[in-house]
């Protein structure tokens, strides 16, 4: 298959699943409806912690950088 076909494949793949799901979430909105607050709590959970630990990659990743930068100052003066 060619790329365009592949991803019209893919793009009408996910919108049936999309299709069936919400109607699996429709035909059961009855059952689901207690579970609802339990899981947006556990959604906010997810996304503070999602928030966390990019704030924690953000910092690591500058100290890294600082560390590089460093190093190859140190380096350079080394050479010269």
């Amino acid at each position: 298959m060619k790329t365009s076909k592949t991803k019209l494949a893919l793009w009408i793949g996910g919108l049936a699943a999309g299709v069936v799901a919400g109607a699996l979430v429709y035909r059961n909105r009855e059952k689901l409806g207690p579970q609802k607050e339990k899981l947006s709590k556990i959604l906010v959970q997810l996304q503070k912690a999602g928030e966390e630990l990019g704030k924690k990659v953000k910092v690591a990743g500058l100290e890294t950088l600082e560390r590089g930068k460093a190093l190859t100052q140190s380096n350079a003066e080394k050479v010269n």
